[in-house]
């Protein structure tokens, strides 16, 4: 796999994946029919139906999840779960009356009659009920993976069921003159500026590999395993694709709210104990001197005027390739709360 998966090569894995799950579910429902079909003495054509619903499975799978991946994820991951589901049922309906309107017209009698046969028959309520729970079910399904991020599958397989250590890379962000720009716009506002703002990060952090741990307020706290961020400099990338879309999208923040975010950011790495906590809302916490150490990193970027600062013992993993970074050595910094003072730097892609 690529280091860094770019904007559509990441959909379009989606894409692939929410395909084989309709493929699946395909699979399924033609061997079901198919026994059906035996049951009832149809054997010969057992074959024929199992493989036109597998080519049916098929080719709308294919075509629903481009349909939502590209066009309307990003609409609905907005809306409330009930509202987004309405939109889903309400779309799967208005297809099968459309596909039922031009079927037909290939139907003896008047159009009318065929119209309201099928529209009343049992094969179209069974039709509206399969259709509409795989397009439910595709939604939730994405919408779970947006909930838990790339720890989606750890979640899922129990890998922090019970506590383990590992190296980790952590990047904390902030956005700067946050309260400022608080008190200039109001708490309502501010809320949505957030949320729009955080919008915005996600497709960077995740094209990145990069595990949203928890929002602060107007801190982010974004994770790798270390073998992960290292490779190609991710964490690094990760930072710079952010900073490189809020400036593109500047000019709508300033109209929107009179104010653009700008963030700065510490990073660094070291061993933390990773585990699940809590019976409700259960969730992963990481819990290492590392995680206080990136803290204080972050929160000197305004003391030195920078808006990353990246410890030595990250940048001597990252072994950034000469002639691609421009790196500028801050010097030794001590942090609240550490004995030894650390030695930062920052970075400039060149």
């Amino acid at each position: 796999m690529p280091a860094t998966f770019s904007f559509v090569e990441r959909r379009v894995w989606r894409v692939l994946r929410i395909t084989l799950w309709w493929l699946a579910a395909g699979l399924i429902f033609a061997v079901w029919e198919s026994n059906t079909l035996e049951d009832h003495g149809h054997d010969p054509e057992r074959l024929a139906t199992m493989d036109h619903q597998l080519q049916r499975f098929l080719l709308i799978g294919f075509i629903g999840a481009n349909v939502y991946i590209f066009l309307l994820r990003r609409h609905l991951r907005r809306m409330a779960y009930l509202t987004a589901s309405g939109f889903m049922i309400a779309l799967v309906a208005m297809i099968l009356v459309l596909a039922t309107v031009l079927d037909a017209g290939n139907a003896g009698g008047t159009f009318a009659d065929a119209i309201r046969a099928r529209l009343i028959s049992w094969r179209f309520v069974g039709e509206f009920l399969l259709w509409g729970i795989l397009a439910i079910a595709t939604m939730s399904l994405v919408r779970l993976n947006d909930q838990f991020g790339t720890g989606a599958r750890s979640f899922l397989l129990g890998r922090y069921f019970k506590p383990r250590q590992e190296l980790r890379i952590f990047m904390f962000l902030d956005m700067r003159s946050s309260t400022t720009i608080a008190e200039e716009i109001g708490d309502t506002r501010y809320f949505q500026l957030l949320n729009e703002v955080y919008a915005d990060i996600t497709d960077p952090v995740t094209n990145h590999a990069g595990d949203i741990y928890q929002y602060v307020g107007d801190e982010i706290s974004v994770s790798w395993p270390l073998r992960q961020g290292v490779r190609g400099q991710r964490c690094l990338k990760c930072f710079f694709a952010i900073r490189e879309k809020l400036r593109k999208r500047a000019a709508h923040y300033h109209q929107r709210y009179g104010f653009s975010p700008v963030f700065k950011a510490g990073l660094h790495y070291g061993q933390v104990t990773t585990g699940e906590i809590g019976l409700v809302k259960r969730q992963t916490i990481y819990s290492g001197d590392v995680v206080n150490t990136v803290a204080r990193i972050q929160s000197t970027c305004n003391v030195h005027g920078v808006d990353n600062l990246v410890s030595k013992d990250l940048l001597d993993v990252l072994l950034p390739p000469a002639g691609s970074w421009s790196v500028r050595p801050i010097g030794e910094v001590p942090l609240k709360g550490k004995r030894n003072a650390v030695m930062l730097y920052t970075v400039e892609p060149k």
